[in-house]
């Protein structure tokens, strides 16, 4: 019997694609209408094949005919970096060995491309987690994502004038609350120098200051400050619905009103979503106050290809 087949997504794929989703949403006992299902994957299937988004890279094993896995990457603008953003499975015995196949042709890929470092988001119950660590993957933290069916509308706004939005000077006051707020291992992965840093944080993607309607896709990005330090940085992402909060745990710092702050410059009347990782405990209280729930738990992985090395120069040296 000849192995699996791995190779990319192309456009002649679409009825294939369209039944592996099905199979998928049949075996994850997802309901809904079948006709819905198959619109929905056509669309997806069109936009990973055709290259529709700059830097998207997707794969498939064929076996039998048939697609029984799929991995998608998008290369991180700026970066020599890939985020996985789908790795799909048909369940069966044979499930590990088509996703150790499948992020390892991934892998042997990045590598050609001179890509750095991969990462991977997981849902932390999957058996894909384990699988990953086989092939080289390091789990460097765990986020849970914490939903809120509706922002409500306060009775009295609150007026927070230690909290101000984030001006482009802020970058390094920013980059020291990132490195003392955020674990070794965790920087290690995502970023240790300040370039590292900046890059993670989109910061050249549109000018700090712009309008949301025009820059940042509807990000607002406020910060407080003790001077001469930073504190707290609050981003609030409209689009997305989604607030993120990077503080330092300290006495005098309302982390409730920071936390409501970014609900109203969300838009009350619709749901939220706030991440919060392993070593961010002084949120969730403050979240649970407020009416947040956890929905899931997610395994954030990364896998190194490469190391930087500096380019050795000779330069003169002056006889004293």
């Amino acid at each position: 019997m000849p192995d699996p087949m791995i190779r990319a997504l192309m456009p002649t794929d679409a009825l294939l694609y369209v039944k592996f989703c099905h199979e998928l949403s049949l075996k994850s006992g997802l309901q809904g209408s079948v006709w819905l299902r198959a619109m929905t994957a056509a669309g997806s299937m069109l936009g990973y094949s055709l290259s529709l988004e700059a830097g998207r890279v997707s794969w498939v094993q064929i076996e039998h005919g048939q697609i029984s896995g799929l991995v998608t990457a998008k290369r991180r603008q700026g970066a020599d970096v890939w985020d996985i953003d789908q790795l799909a499975y048909l369940p069966s015995a044979d499930a590990p060995r088509t996703c150790a196949r499948l992020l390892g042709h991934l892998l042997s890929a990045a590598s050609d491309e001179g890509v750095l470092k991969v990462f991977l988001r997981l849902d932390s119950s999957s058996p894909a987690v384990e699988w990953a660590l086989r092939v080289g993957f390091v789990q460097y933290s765990v986020e849970t994502v914490y939903y809120l069916p509706e922002v409500p509308s306060p009775a009295r706004p609150p007026r927070l004038e230690w909290v101000r939005p984030r001006c482009p000077s802020d970058h390094q006051a920013l980059f020291q609350l990132y490195c003392s707020t955020v674990p070794v291992r965790v920087r290690q992965a995502e970023g240790m120098t300040l370039q590292e840093w900046r890059w993670t944080d989109g910061w050249w993607l549109d000018p700090m200051g712009l309008p949301p309607i025009l820059g940042r896709g509807g990000r607002h990005d406020f910060v407080v400050e003790d001077a001469p330090r930073l504190i707290a940085w609050l981003q609030a992402d409209r689009r997305r619905r989604r607030i993120t909060i990077q503080a330092e745990s300290r006495d005098g710092l309302d982390i409730d009103a920071l936390i409501r702050h970014g609900l109203r410059t969300l838009g009350t009347g619709r749901h939220a979503y706030c991440a919060v990782r392993e070593y961010q405990l002084n949120l969730v209280g403050a979240l649970e106050e407020i009416g947040f729930a956890a929905i899931r738990t997610d395994s954030l992985l990364t896998r190194a290809l490469a190391t930087r090395i500096p380019e050795l120069k000779l330069v003169p040296v002056r006889a004293s």
